[in-house]
């Protein structure tokens, strides 16, 4: 019984209430544009508000070792400085100085410096967009870059922050800089990029004033590498009928018996090989940062297929699919715990050419194959 006609895919493929925040959000730029150049030692002011912050499984440039998945976080108001410092956009930037350096430069204008999360807020604006300003960074005809909270320059050079990575970080205790040199790439132009020191030159700041904001989110972390989970056929088919590329496979879903993983297992030599064989959808992490939810099924009568999805909190999202015409199955899972870059499908397990791989490319990237 060889997997036939598969069809292949792969996805790397509130001092204003919030309410009134995300109301005034499409106005934001509108009231500062970037022709109306802020005055030399500007201070912006953020509401209180809750905001998104980190990135979205999948999103072009994402580090998922480094990143939280996507969030919410609610802040207080608190005040940032619009220009790098010394705040005077005729005058260079100030760099060169530690991390130290910079909070005692902060303290001496009865400022701080900002925290991670606060500096995020300031870049991403009232409507958590990706990077300042927008869902595209600025095009290099508008060095101010301005945040929809009127904040300039934030992707024209790093910034030290008051933040460490934190408990169950591997870079845990360094300290946390965000923004980009004006020459980087559009993905480290992201608000929610976070770097360490090593390797990142010229790096600047800005203070804040207020209140530090004691919000916090859990660092990225390496779990079990495979969990069999319940996920309910409601749910599946809810999923599929959400997707235009699956949706056609939500007509007559059905998962496989729970026994059909011995019937696989029997239709070939019958040796494990040190895998673990099921027909239950299983939770996958590969990597720090990185979760996958791997499930076969059958749609029909005869169109079996294997699906893998991002998750992100309780969204899921579509990164591959294998689907096989003209195949009942059964099609189990397997995978062995001390393997975590690749989860195996087969029909027949053991024989040759009816077992495919789902395989797990850094940074977070599927692909889906039978070798």
């Amino acid at each position: 019984m060889l997997l036939t006609s598969a069809v292949f895919c792969t996805l790397s493929c509130e001092e204003k209430s919030e309410t009134s925040e995300a109301s005034g959000a499409a106005d934001a730029k509108t009231s500062s544009p970037a022709s109306q150049k802020p005055l030399p030692h500007a201070v912006a002011h953020m509401n209180v508000g809750t905001f998104d912050i980190g990135s979205l499984p999948g999103e072009p440039g994402r580090a998922p070792s480094r990143e939280p998945s996507l969030q919410k976080i609610k802040l207080g108001p608190f005040r940032m400085d619009v220009y790098p410092y010394p705040g005077d956009p005729t005058k260079p930037p100030r760099t060169g100085v530690s991390q130290g350096e910079a909070a005692v430069l902060c303290a001496q204008k009865k400022g701080r410096l900002c925290t991670e999360i606060e500096w995020e807020r300031a870049c991403r604006g009232p409507e958590s967009s990706i990077y300042p300003g927008g869902e595209k960074p600025c095009p290099p005809s508008d060095p101010l870059c301005l945040s929809n909270f009127d904040v300039a320059q934030l992707t024209t050079l790093p910034e030290w922050t008051a933040s460490q990575f934190g408990k169950g970080s591997t870079l845990i205790g360094k300290n946390v800089v965000k923004g980009s040199q004006k020459s980087s790439g559009a993905p480290v132009k992201r608000c929610a990029a976070r770097h360490d020191a090593k390797g990142v030159k010229d790096i600047g700041f800005r203070c804040c004033y207020g209140a530090p904001n004691a919000a916090s989110f859990k660092e990225p972390s390496l779990g079990v590498a495979y969990t069999e989970v319940d996920f309910p056929l409601k749910k599946l088919t809810k999923l599929l009928l959400g997707d235009p590329r699956t949706k056609y496979l939500a007509s007559n879903v059905h998962y496989f018996k729970p026994e059909a993983a011995r019937t696989v297992l029997a239709r070939g030599p019958g040796e494990t090989k040190g895998f673990h064989l099921t027909t239950r959808p299983v939770k996958w992490q590969p990597a720090r940062g990185s979760q996958f939810l791997v499930l076969s099924a059958r749609s029909g009568k005869d169109t079996s297929f294997v699906l893998t999805y991002f998750i992100s909190g309780d969204k899921k999202t579509l990164a591959g699919s294998f689907v096989m015409k003209n195949e009942p199955g059964p099609i189990a899972l397997a995978y062995a715990p001390s393997i975590r870059p690749r989860i195996h499908f087969s029909g027949c397990w053991g024989c040759p050419g009816e077992t495919g791989k789902v395989l797990f490319r850094k940074p977070e990237e599927i692909v889906m194959l039978q070798p």
